[in-house]
């Protein structure tokens, strides 16, 4: 009795033990449905080594054109045995975090990645094909997340390719300065096999490098003015509205403004346009007149300004400088004149005025 009872445990972890077997071979022959080869190309796509940019252009400008890497369908070979093929694109490892502008290619939308200089975006859209044909262009999400492209089940042989393209997006409302955008490996693409990707050939990548791009910030020089307004009496304003005599004249200078070429479909190469405003440093006791600053300080006066033609000039509204040439560049002044415009009882005291120049390059 106890033989026979051992001799019946034996044969049932035998058959434990078979099934066990059969489980395992079963699962590594369906896993091992696939494999692929080749890969390994690295491919340069070379934006322009210098990109001009307006200071102020607006965020989610296109500052280069799209560039495209070669659109090729045999990088690699794969075989499936009923299983699924992929095809990955990554971004990285140069740029991986977000700016959280888009901007668009093909009729993609594409997130815009930081770079190292401050205001400047890449934007990079990956394109794949498989025994479906070309997946058409997608965004890569991040360094970190894969975006795929695939089909099946399928039991046969199949090529796959990929093709990126790169441009340079303006991220910050204003670009303080410029520097170089490095150059390095933007985005990979590699080939995957089985569900769920259980098998990725990382090691058959194709990288996608771009090359360095020097930023420089396009501005004009813009001096301080300083405006000797004169001495006067209080008598010199005798009602509410009356001006000074002796209007001090003055210059607003926009000094070496930057020649260029514009580039076709970007806001790149020249400043398209500028714009300005005078702002009163201590707001305005009227329309159009400036607060004087200071303690102590004359009372009951303020300051007007006057465009050539004897105008009233606007104060904090901006003003388009007319005549600029984006193609020729150079020098442009602005004349004006200034004068004291009684607001109210005079008292004598220090009659002081800041202002401050705000300008605009679009």
């Amino acid at each position: 009795m106890i033989h026979f009872f051992r001799g019946r445990q034996t044969a049932s972890l035998m058959r434990v033990a078979m099934v066990a077997l059969l489980v395992v071979f079963f699962k590594d022959a369906w896993a091992t449905g696939g494999a692929c080869s080749g890969g390994g190309q690295t491919f340069t796509i070379t934006l322009p080594a210098t990109v001009s940019v307006p200071r102020d252009a607006a965020v989610g400008s296109l500052l280069t054109t799209w560039v495209a890497s070669p659109a090729a369908t045999n990088y690699w070979s794969c075989s499936e045995n009923n299983d699924n093929g992929l095809v990955y694109a990554k971004m990285g490892p140069l740029f991986t975090a977000s700016s959280g502008v888009n901007t668009t290619y093909s009729g993609a939308t594409v997130a815009v990645f930081n770079t190292n200089v401050p205001g400047i975006g890449v934007a990079v859209a990956a394109n794949v094909a498989t025994l479906n044909g070309w997946a058409g262009w997608q965004v890569l999400a991040s360094g970190t997340t894969l975006s795929y492209f695939g089909y099946g089940p399928f039991s046969g042989s199949w090529a796959g390719g990929s093709r990126v393209a790169v441009a340079l997006v303006k991220t910050a409302a204003q670009l303080t300065s410029g520097g170089t955008v490095s150059g390095g490996q933007v985005a990979y693409v590699y080939p995957a096999t089985s569900y769920n990707a259980g098998y990725q050939y990382t090691n058959l990548s194709v990288k996608y490098v771009t090359t360095p791009v020097n930023i420089v910030p396009l501005t004009c020089t813009t001096p301080d003015v300083n405006v000797p307004m004169g001495t006067f009496k209080t008598t010199d304003f005798p009602n509410v509205g009356s001006l000074s005599s002796n209007p001090a004249s003055f210059t607003v200078q926009f000094l070496n403004c930057p020649a260029g070429a514009a580039v076709s479909g970007t806001q790149a190469g020249v400043i398209h346009s500028i714009q300005y405003r005078i702002d009163p440093t201590s707001g305005t006791l009227a329309t159009n007149v400036a607060a004087l600053i200071g303690t102590p300080s004359a009372t009951g006066v303020g300051i007007q300004l006057f465009t050539a033609s004897g105008s009233v000039f606007p104060l904090s509204t901006l003003q388009s400088l007319s005549g600029y040439n984006s193609a020729t560049g150079g020098n442009y002044t602005i004349p004006l004149t200034a004068r004291y415009y009684r607001t109210g009882t005079v008292t004598a005291g220090p009659a002081n005025s800041t202002m401050t120049l705000t300008v605009s390059y679009q």
